[in-house]
């Protein structure tokens, strides 16, 4: 298994190596003649390279068009600088990163989600020194701690976002079931009025509508918060050490697994669907009665609402275990990092641009994507928005994912085992320790973080 994970890295970092020569190739052809020597006042002249992820979509269902815009603005303000926009998907788009990186090809810009990897910081420029402390100050806490490292500051927050509970409440009004007052319920209260939203609606002698539902894959941690709801950490505070065998992660483990092997309250496909499939029974079949995700379901439900195919919903937060409040884990800050410069003019001007589209006015453009802006200076995008002001306290319970320059290969291992759980193949006991038995390798392997 790890001969072949390391094959798929090997040509991974082969694919992005012919990628950028190809890109090259193409980019010198394409800008040479573009490119004025006599008109670059800022002393710099050439392509600076790009690469960023979709964010929200114009009318024409393009979602790239704001970082087109913001290029296209700077491009003007910089005769003879061109910027090279790499477009990346969330599912592959950090696998090509790290890919690039590895093999010394990274961009000069790239948009992150979560914590920087440790393995980066020899590879990306500290921006301290470009920011003022009114600058350092306009940040929430909780998006500048994701960027910062031994005291400096190696990226520019641009939006956070975290998970929480959604709910169908025409399922709700259904079977009776008040929804949790305020958002918060106990574990106790949360099975028990799952059992009462898991029935059978047509009458035929089999449920067909669920009290929960959703689905395990890589870079989602969406059923994390009842895992980690009793205190439980993936990872020791140094990154050193695996802790999901700890009493408190197997305490949550059972839990999570008991909804679909105890009390029966899951869809049938709970831990075998796709996103898709899982948020299709949820927002679409109008199947399942709880659901976790994003902020981003917000403005997808509130659109289902407009065209007339959606439903009456709320928000609540994950249940409340041993640890008295939500624990959660998402990669939920958004930033833009710059990478090592040689050309000390080439490095402002790329600093320059980050800093111009992670700035207070284009974070006001945030409410478009159902996120939260990392600005203070933003102020409050979703006034009148009961359900993202719900979502905004929940920012306080989030954190990011380790950073270990190797947790996407601890997490696969994780979730490889969260999985065999909740479809019956092994108890949380036998799955965790089994885990740190192939974590344990990856944690000695040399890769000890400082």
């Amino acid at each position: 298994m790890r001969n072949k994970k390391w094959i798929i890295v090997a040509f991974l970092i082969f694919m992005v190596i012919q990628t950028m020569v190809a890109g090259c190739s193409k980019r010198d052809e394409s800008t040479q003649e573009k490119i004025k020597p006599e008109n670059t006042p800022q002393g710099f002249e050439g392509v600076i390279t790009l690469w960023d992820f979709p964010k929200w979509a114009n009318s024409k269902g393009n979602r790239f068009y704001w970082i087109e815009d913001m290029i296209e603005g700077f491009e003007k303000k910089h005769p003879g600088v061109f910027i090279e926009l790499r477009k990346l998907t969330w599912e592959d788009g950090p696998f090509e990163l790290q890919a690039a990186i590895s093999s010394g090809t990274q961009p000069d810009i790239a948009c992150i989600s979560g914590n920087i990897n440790f393995s980066w910081y020899e590879t990306i420029e500290p921006l301290d020194e470009y920011l003022s402390s009114q600058d350092v100050a306009d940040f929430h806490k909780g998006a500048l701690e994701v960027v910062k490292h031994n005291g400096r500051i190696w990226g520019l927050p641009f939006y956070m976002t975290t998970y929480i509970m959604f709910l169908n409440l025409g399922i709700f009004k259904e079977r009776k079931v008040e929804p949790p007052k305020d958002g918060i319920w106990t574990w106790e209260e949360f099975i028990a009025k799952l059992k009462k939203l898991t029935y059978d609606r047509n009458k035929d002698g089999r449920n067909d509508v669920y009290g929960f539902h959703s689905f395990i894959k890589e870079g989602y941690y969406n059923l994390w918060g009842i895992v980690m709801s009793d205190g439980a950490c993936p990872l020791s505070s140094d990154l050193n050490s695996f802790t999901f065998h700890y009493p408190e992660a197997i305490d949550g483990l059972k839990k999570l697994s008991s909804l679909v092997n105890v009390y029966k309250v899951t869809h049938p496909d709970f831990g075998k669907a796709t996103p898709e499939e899982a948020w299709t029974a949820f927002a679409a079949e109008r199947k399942v009665a709880v659901y976790p995700a994003g902020s981003w379901a917000v403005k997808a439900l509130l659109e289902k609402q407009k065209e007339g195919e959606g439903f009456e919903f709320d928000v609540a937060y994950y249940p409340v275990g041993k640890l008295g409040m939500p624990n959660i884990i998402h990669p939920g800050v958004a930033s833009y990092v710059v990478f090592k410069q040689k050309d000390e003019k080439k490095r402002k001007l790329c600093i320059e641009f980050v800093k111009e589209i992670t700035s207070t006015e284009q974070q006001k453009n945030l409410h478009l994507y159902g996120v939260f802006p990392a600005r203070k200076s933003t102020g409050n995008i979703y006034i009148n928005n009961p359900y993202m002001k719900r979502i905004q306290q929940n920012l306080e319970y989030t954190m990011p994912p380790p950073g270990h320059p190797r947790w996407r290969e601890i997490e696969a291992i994780v979730q490889e085992e969260i999985r065999r759980v909740l479809l019956g193949e092994k108890e949380p006991e036998g799955a965790m320790n089994d885990a740190k038995k192939r974590i344990d390798i990856i944690l000695g392997s040399g890769h000890k973080v400082d």
